[in-house]
């Protein structure tokens, strides 16, 4: 009786890894520009806003976090790296930028009294209405990863997801913006090898 249910349950775990990432990527291939026909990719640093890392050391930590990722998906695809931009197909990089925001906190204070025992009488009194509501730090993100034709000086293909990220941690925020670099580069369409 199992055994007749488990496609049935392969199905929705299939769905469920689908749905489960927060990042949609907007995806754009230049009319004409075959992707899929290139084989080589040179990778070129990226543009990092300064608000994200302002330290020099912070800048080429997430520089390399992101230009793994990146490089890693393009080699899954079948694209192989050159270390010279003239013999490359296409040359690869990125650019990403933030913005802070503090939005008032929807967690509870640890200890905090339930709305029911506030509310009965004899409970704990409400907050002043004057007193300034808990904030939490939020950053707007936007990463873009350009695959550009060094010959012809123009745009192949380009993904981009812009997402709210709110990471205690300089390291934490990497991690998050080198899984939104892999995520955006795996919509790469892949090589496209000869018949």
């Amino acid at each position: 009786m199992f055994l007749k249910h488990v496609p049935v349950f392969a199905a929705l775990a299939l769905l469920a890894g689908c749905a489960t990432s927060p990042w949609d990527v907007d995806a754009f291939e230049a009319p004409g520009a075959d992707m899929a026909g290139r084989s080589s990719f040179f990778f070129a640093p990226g543009d990092i806003a300064a608000p994200l890392a302002t330290r020099a050391e912070r800048r080429q930590q997430l520089q390399a976090q992101v230009r793994a990722a990146i490089v890693e998906e393009l080699q899954r695809h079948g694209y192989v790296e050159t270390a010279d931009a003239a013999s490359a197909s296409v040359v690869v990089t990125f650019m990403v930028a933030s913005t802070r925001k503090f939005i008032e906190s929807d967690q509870r204070r640890i200890g905090a009294p339930s709305p029911n025992e506030v509310l009965m009488s004899g409970g704990i009194p409400p907050r002043p209405a004057s007193e300034v509501p808990p904030e939490k730090l939020v950053r707007e993100v936007a990463l873009a990863v350009y695959v550009d034709d060094p010959v012809k000086q123009s745009l192949v293909w380009r993904g981009l997801v812009e997402t709210e990220l709110r990471s205690s941690s300089n390291e934490m925020m990497f991690r998050q913006l080198a899984g939104i670099a892999r995520r955006i580069t795996q919509q790469v369409p892949p090589r496209r090898t000869a018949p």
